[in-house]
């Protein structure tokens, strides 16, 4: 019932009302392509069929609905282990394994449970903000790693390890975030002697997505010594359903998982359970197929309107947008927001002193269509060929 002043009570539309529990609390307006979202394809046909499935088999329903230790359930970590060494050729100890809310859940484990106040830990000079805000939120020092089209610079890499004795280094080898690079294949081993080295532990996270043709070996795969391993179902599946994984080096075990049982006690069973299905019946691999093939037209936009830029990047969710001069990305980003586009500049990226390129990122899974990312990168386009731009650098 709504009461209206001066005009009597109505029935409300449950359909309207129904609607409105579900929006957004602070909806952001216009055309986003800040914030990386994963493509929804199919992911709600799973999730409902799942569901139904689940609802018509008791004992997994008393499974999941249990208290169990942060090891979590037996079958769950074993469905992740085959899937993992099928996707990646190489057997995995489910020992090394544990389950995390997501990526940042993992990373902020890590960070407690490897290092303590004051420990340095080495980051890519452009780095991916949250583990930066992490780790000072938790007193850890952070020193950014040049970064060129190749991605971390070994020398410098070498340099920082000689001058801070650091304990970590965290890394986007697959898909640097935010420039989109990707680390080769004679970098990656150059890094890996250096950690060794120095004895510095190297966490990878491999969170974005990267298409499957290029996809390498990640490095827990070839340094398992030496790596901390950060995977998450969050953008390559569904953001909200809040799981992710790590892998670890076996002496690394109790530390880790004391450091994951002080932020949450056991990673929700029912969350892994729905996604133990999706790795078993063939949907996350469903799903991982059709997101390349929709990205793939989405970047086919993106080159309509950029067409050098695209030359050089993955064709993952991001791409780092390059301004000409006398372009800066902080004024331009603020310009793209007065006409309804939001992306993410520089600035955001940027660790202690590390040049701050004049670059903005672009999210081509934003957008809620094809249309409305077309009509996004056009503005963008117009704003950057306009003769009346007004982002003069300062």
């Amino acid at each position: 019932m709504e009461p209206k002043v001066g005009s009597g009570t109505y029935v409300k539309d449950r359909e309207s009302e129904h609607h409105g529990y579900y929006y957004p609390v602070a909806p952001r307006e216009g055309i986003d392509m800040a914030i990386c979202r994963p493509l929804l394809v199919n992911q709600q046909s799973h999730f409902h069929d799942s569901l139904l499935q689940l609802a018509q088999e008791p004992i997994a329903q008393n499974a999941v609905l249990g208290y169990h230790s942060a090891a979590g359930l037996h079958g769950h970590s074993q469905v992740l282990r085959s899937w993992l060494s099928e996707k990646w050729q190489h057997d995995i100890d489910s020992r090394r394994l544990c389950w995390t809310y997501g990526g940042q859940h993992g990373l902020s484990a890590i960070i407690q449970g490897m290092t303590r106040p004051s420990d340095v830990i080495l980051v890519e000079g452009l780095c991916y903000a949250e583990f930066v805000h992490a780790c000072q939120q938790s007193e850890r020092k952070v020193v950014p790693i040049k970064l060129d089209e190749y991605g971390v610079v070994p020398e410098d890499l070498h340099l920082q390890c000689q001058r801070h004795s650091p304990k970590l280094l965290y890394l986007t080898a697959a898909v640097q975030n935010p420039t989109c690079v990707q680390l080769n294949d004679s970098r990656r081993l150059q890094v890996i002697e250096i950690c060794r080295r120095f004895g510095v532990m190297i966490i990878e996270d491999d969170v974005l997505y990267c298409p499957p043709e290029n996809r390498k070996s990640p490095l827990i795969a070839i340094a398992p010594d030496i790596t901390i391993y950060v995977g998450s179902f969050s953008k390559y599946f569904s953001g909200g359903i809040r799981v992710g994984f790590l892998i670890f080096p076996l002496a690394l075990q109790l530390a880790l998982q004391k450091s994951l049982r002080a932020s949450c006690m056991n990673v929700s069973p029912l969350l892994v359970d729905l996604v133990c299905r999706w790795l078993s019946n063939g949907a996350m691999n469903a799903v991982d197929e059709e997101i390349a093939q929709e990205l793939k037209a989405r970047y086919r936009i993106f080159e309509t309107f950029f067409p050098h830029q695209a030359q050089h990047a993955i064709a993952g969710f991001n791409v780092w947008l390059e301004l000409p001069a006398p372009l800066n990305s902080a004024s331009f980003r603020e310009q793209l927001a007065e006409e309804g586009v939001h992306v993410r500049e520089a600035e955001l990226f940027a660790v202690g002193h590390h040049i701050i390129p004049p670059c903005v990122r672009l999210s081509l899974t934003g957008p809620t269509s094809r249309s409305q990312l077309k009509e996004g990168l056009r503005i963008i386009y117009d704003a950057i060929h306009s003769d009346t731009t007004t982002c003069l650098i300062e």
